[in-house]
């Protein structure tokens, strides 16, 4: 009596079902008949049993004899000798399909037995399509089913009717999804503010507006009290977007996401305007909520508006400005919009009672790389480690971390067991030590900067360090820094801003006078010593009045400030005047001053970081430091 083949019915069964059909493309002996046992590792977030109907249908298109083919779904839960066992039931049979969760080892005589191993993929946008359209009836397009597919699929199966467009599905799960970000938190959302690392001064005005919201909610404060508007800048991958997420959470009200292109994305011009009108709508009538704008510069400057579409273009942004407008009068909506580069938002999205505060979000500093790595990780990392994580993972974003993370878990997944150092590692950039001639020469260098800094009395200074190790991938090797501070109230006259630039030029200066000639480093890149020392002695001739022409200009961004030595050779002459002086100035402090530079530097290369106490301790030593003041002010007049 032969046993009844379930039917794929469901959008889940069929979709699996290709899955499967694509992955015996490399068992091609099973398919065409031949004796044949393939192993089908199941995604990490799959069962074995979610291909049990998908299996059973297979078995009955291939052959109408169940007799030569049969199928094992193995489990985490299964010990090795009941798989032994259940395997051997159907050892006899000429085709075998083993379907495999991750978590297991199969037992030695099980692996031999295998001829081909397959890793079962993902269901894909295809694959849900195929799903919708043979179970459901349900056309869905492309975009609807990435659309779609940006929820958990079983979620999105939930949502589906049958002969119905996918279009109300899409709707239902993106008003749950809203009114979920103020639920508790599930398996793979993001933390509470509180809990996230990397975010500066982001956090703390995120944490007093969570604080301010409760006050509102409570009736101590008004509205008028709340700071309900900000810009957060930063490089991609920062986390604006994560950060706009976790202050929902941590208010516990809903957000909602838009962006220009969302809003484009609607159709035209009209279309785009009763986008933007609904989601500011839809932030009103959720108060209190967060209305989160992406990429807000792609709004652009009305005042740079050439194009052939600069009505278009005009339109949006006086829309835009009108509902921001709007909010004043409606109570609850905290308004945050994002941007990779502020320079190219309009000044009048920017102005007071608008989104006046900007907030910048650097790239995170070491110890915030290490705490977001063993975030993302769930575990910490032994500290021993710390110093070459730090290393390896210099420049990255937080999103860059979020994929060292994954990739390490990958790793150990691949090997059954828990994520280790080594996994991390094995992900991470190649690390290259710092040693010999180079270890010296980035000594050298700090301790140029540390000198100037202490012989100038340029600030407070607080230490230098160097590293022991740099990325094998690194075009250049941010060997280090000398750190002191600058007040921020204070007089300031043109010999502040030269002594600024003496500093920057002074590591420069301790190569040539130590080592005979000077690296690319000090050179290269938009923040380099040269480019900064540049970009001073230039604001010095255009923006300050400090110059040999009293006239002033507005420019102060690095690409205007590059296009007026471009274009004035006065200006450019002047400049390179300045930093020739400053250079030899610096050159002479470092070679009157070489003891002290050197033992600076000799604590450096042998300990990799030199504190201000041990350099106040060096200086207090009998004739180690040089202080020639007549000789050490630079002459403001320059060729």
């Amino acid at each position: 009596m032969s046993k009844k083949m379930p039917s794929l019915k469901t959008p889940n069964d069929v979709a699996l079902y290709c899955t499967l059909r694509r992955a015996l493309r490399k068992a091609p002996d099973f398919i065409g008949g031949y004796d044949c046992i393939v192993l089908l590792n199941v995604p990490s977030d799959r069962c074995a049993e979610d291909y049990d109907t998908c299996a059973a249908s297979l078995m009955l298109r291939l052959s109408a004899n169940r007799d030569d083919m049969a199928y094992v779904m193995i489990t985490a839960a299964d010990k090795p000798r009941a798989i032994v066992k259940r395997l051997e039931a159907d050892h006899k049979k000429r085709r075998l399909l083993i379907f495999k969760e991750q978590a297991v080892d199969l037992p030695l005589q099980v692996s031999l037995s295998i001829d081909v191993e397959v890793d079962l993929a993902p269901i894909s946008v295809m694959d849900f399509r195929i799903g919708c359209r043979i179970a459901y009836q349900i056309d869905a397009t492309a975009t609807e089913a990435e659309a779609a597919m940006k929820y958990p699929l079983d979620h999105v199966w939930a949502a589906l009717r049958r002969g119905r467009p996918i279009k109300g599905a899409l709707a239902r799960l993106a008003k749950a999804s809203e009114l979920s970000s103020s639920g508790s938190k599930s398996k793979g959302e993001l933390p509470l503010l509180e809990a996230m690392y990397g975010f500066g001064a982001a956090k703390t005005w995120g944490l007093e507006l969570a604080q301010d919201l409760k006050d509102w909610q409570r009736g101590t404060i008004d509205w008028s009290e709340v700071d309900t508007g900000i810009v957060l800048s930063g490089p991609p991958g920062v986390g604006k977007t994560q950060f706009a997420a976790a202050l929902a959470r941590q208010c516990g009200i809903p957000i909602i996401a838009a962006s220009l292109a969302r809003w484009q994305a609607n159709g035209h011009l009209g279309d785009l305007l009763k986008a933007m009108r609904t989601d500011f709508a839809k932030a009103k009538d959720s108060a209190p909520s967060i209305l989160f704008v992406d990429e807000l510069d792609s709004f652009g400057d009305r005042n740079s508006f050439t194009h052939d579409h600069k009505d278009y273009s005009v339109q949006v942004v006086n829309a835009f400005l009108e509902h921001l407008d709007g909010l004043d009068g409606r109570e609850g909506v905290v308004m945050i919009g994002a941007t990779n580069d502020l320079s190219r938002i309009d000044p009048a999205i920017l102005r007071p009672g608008r989104l006046d505060r900007h907030v910048a979000i650097p790239l995170p500093t070491a110890t915030d790389r290490i705490a977001i790595l063993q975030q993302q990780l769930g575990q910490e990392l032994p500290s021993k480690h710390h110093s070459r994580l730090a290393a390896a993972t210099s420049g990255f974003s937080g999103a860059d971390l979020a994929k060292v993370a994954r990739d390490a878990k990958r790793v150990a997944r691949r090997a059954r067991r828990h994520v280790t150092m080594d996994d991390v590692v094995e992900v991470l950039p190649e690390l290259v030590p710092i040693t010999g001639k180079l270890r010296r020469a980035l000594a050298v260098h700090e301790a140029g900067h540390a000198a100037a800094v202490v012989v100038l009395d340029h600030g407070k200074f607080h230490g230098a360090m160097i590293i022991d190790h740099t990325r094998n991938d690194a075009e250049t090797v941010p060997g280090g820094g000398a750190y002191y501070e600058l007040p921020n109230v204070a007089h300031r006259t043109a010999q502040t801003y030269r002594n600024q630039i003496a500093v920057l030029l002074a590591g420069m200066a301790a190569e040539e006078v130590f080592l005979g000639a000077i690296s690319d480093g000090s050179g290269a890149g938009e923040r380099s010593d040269l480019a900064q020392a540049t970009r001073i002695a230039t604001l010095l001739q255009t923006g300050l009045g400090m110059g040999n022409r009293l006239r002033h200009s507005l420019a102060k961004k690095d690409a205007d400030l590059e296009k007026l030595r471009n274009t004035d050779a006065t200006i450019t002459a002047w400049v390179d005047g300045v930093l020739q002086c400053e250079f030899g100035r610096a050159k002479q402090l470092i070679w009157e001053n070489r003891q002290l530079v050197e033992r600076i530097a000799d604590e450096l290369e042998s300990r990799g970081k030199v504190t201000a106490d041990q350099v106040a301790e060096m200086v207090a030593k009998p004739d180690l430091l040089t202080r020639r003041e007549s000789r050490l002010h630079a002459n403001n007049r320059t060729s």
